[in-house]
């Protein structure tokens, strides 16, 4: 069978899938850390990889028609120098022309070697690669399972879902699945769609892919404005692409849904209804919706679940260290103080108390150094509060930065490259690490905000309960307001439109570690683990025998 960079798609591209088939060559041919760093700020660079401790930059090039720009030598030379490259090409999707070799000639003369990688050089590392990338993982047995039973029953009903705790590799199952599939013949039309809810999820679903598919298997990309050359293989699509585009979608032989929860959505429900005569599958770690929209009626009953509880036994999930953190405030009268009066559920949202996150990073602070963390996530109430935070945090000597759904995407990425590579000590967001980002390293979970959704709550957590070797356990810091709110069985309301308000607190706000202990790891032990429940969406808490909030400070 083709590999997936062929004669046609060098001539179809888009250009963006020409980028993507060079970062993929690279991953078949034994390459660490490939990335597409292609975007403003990219320095003239498109690609990057790692082989035999030697950094690789690429310039990309795709035309479909003439020769390609000689701008592109000129280019990656600066990007070689910005990223201190080991080795330079330039990549083209068509033969160059004499330009581009004088300009290669020019920067040799300076000391600097430049290859060109033109389609006769490309097309042949893509015959000689192995029909596997090196990084294609060993599936561990609960993961065999689960494919097994996908396979199954999306050949016998046409249905199948499957829901595995974060952290267990639910991308996994799906790619190995996909493979499955294709090596027997069982998706009509050899068609297949993934579908997700953002960007972010889009391309990380497809990087990850790569490294359990055969080569024979192309991959594309439906989104903004990038249309795929060709159907055949897999499409990756964010669901708002797909709906707005439906009339041109062919007929898939199988649909799958990443994060899989969110098929109660009007967008996710039109794309499913409008290719219902496909075989659908989906994966999640946390299959409850606040609306009452039931996955099960879509996708039938889960034919594998695993959570938490498992996770942590079998040493898949790393331990969690769980304290909660009471504070001497009295909510009632900041409440009363308030000039827009918000309620205790509002607080959370639409209110800052300055002194008490200055008490807080001072704590974050001392547990860091003791505990001697590497790196964490904080969960803030808001956008704004997660920006006031992150400056708070620099006071206390953290290199720490926001990383928030209102930030540019290149910033985005930027912030979030240099959080991997440990230029970052701390990570402040509200809701954008919820789903989709795997940060293994992380040591350390801050909540700064209550949430009951069952779901919200689990996503976030699970950021932490990734395995490491550099770990081995997650510190998980609660700074609860009110321990009594703990057991409270609540919907999370939506954000209410309103005044970002600043309240500075008299006297000081002090911390106590109510020594929760273990009570996180216990509790998802012997307590029904609260991914398995089943029922009501909200999260239920056990009750603690905590005394009532003590030393209450006064507001004036």
């Amino acid at each position: 069978m083709e590999p997936f960079l062929d004669t046609t798609s060098l001539l179809q591209g888009p250009w963006q899938a020409f980028e993507r088939d060079i970062a993929r060559l690279l991953v078949c041919n034994g390459f660490d850390d490939v990335r597409l760093v292609a975007g403003t700020g990219d320095h003239g660079a498109d690609v990057l990889g790692v082989k035999h401790g030697e950094l690789w930059v690429i310039q990309c090039k795709f035309t479909s028609g003439g020769y390609p720009s000689a701008n592109a030598v000129n280019e990656v030379g600066e990007a070689a120098r910005f990223y201190k490259a080991d080795r330079i090409f330039v990549a083209t999707s068509r033969r160059v022309g004499p330009a581009t070799h004088d300009a290669i000639r020019r920067w040799k003369a300076l000391g600097i070697e430049i290859g060109l990688l033109e389609p006769p050089a490309l097309l042949r590392l893509a015959q000689k690669s192995p029909e596997y990338s090196h990084h294609r993982r060993e599936l561990r047995d609960y993961q065999d399972e689960a494919v097994e039973k996908l396979i199954a029953s999306l050949r016998e009903t046409g249905r199948g879902q499957v829901v595995l705790a974060t952290g267990l590799g639910k991308t996994v199952v799906l790619a190995e699945s996909v493979a499955q599939l294709y090596r027997d013949g069982a998706i009509l039309g050899g068609r297949t769609l993934v579908l997700a809810g953002t960007r972010e999820l889009v391309d990380q679903l497809q990087r990850s892919f790569w490294d359990q598919l055969p080569k024979w298997v192309a991959t594309h990309r439906l989104m903004a404005g990038e249309t795929p050359g060709s159907w055949d293989g897999i499409t990756f699509a964010t669901v708002q692409s797909a709906v707005s585009r439906l009339d041109e979608l062919p007929q898939f032989g199988l649909v799958l849904i990443d994060e899989a929860h969110h098929l109660g959505s009007d967008t996710f429900r039109r794309v499913t209804e409008h290719l219902s005569d496909s075989m659908i599958g989906g994966v999640t770690a946390t299959p409850w919706r606040g609306d009452g929209y039931d996955i099960d009626d879509l996708l039938g009953p889960p034919v594998v679940k695993v959570g938490i509880e498992d996770g942590l036994k079998r040493g898949f999930l790393c331990e969690a260290d769980y304290r909660l953190l009471a504070d001497n405030v009295d909510w009632s009268a900041v409440s009363a103080t308030s000039r827009n009066h918000y309620s205790i559920s509002q607080l959370n949202r639409l209110l800052l108390l300055p002194t008490r996150d200055e008490e807080a990073a001072r704590t974050i602070r001392d547990v860091f150094d003791k505990e001697k963390r590497r790196s964490a996530i904080i969960f803030c109430s808001s956008i704004h509060h997660a920006n006031s935070f992150a400056a708070t945090l620099k006071l206390f000597d953290f290199r720490a930065e926001a990383i928030t759904g209102e930030m540019d995407l290149r910033e985005r990425d930027r912030t979030m490259a240099a959080f991997r590579k440990g230029q970052l000590d701390i990570v402040t967001t509200r809701d954008l690490f919820n789903e989709g980002v795997d940060v293994p390293d992380v040591d350390m979970i801050v909540f700064m905000r209550v949430t009951h959704s069952r779901r919200i709550f689990v996503q976030q957590l699970g950021r932490g309960l990734r395995i490491s070797p550099t770990k081995k356990k997650v510190v998980v810091l609660d700074f609860v307001s009110d321990l009594r709110r703990i057991a409270e069985v609540v919907e999370l309301e939506k954000a209410l439109a309103g005044d970002i308000e600043r309240l500075r607190m008299p006297g000081v706000v002090q911390f106590r570690d109510e020594s929760a202990g273990s009570f996180m790891l216990d509790w998802m032990r012997d307590q029904a683990d609260l991914f398995m429940r089943e029922g009501d969406p909200t999260l239920e808490l056990p009750s603690f025998n905590f005394p009532r909030p003590h030393n209450k400070g006064g507001v004036q």
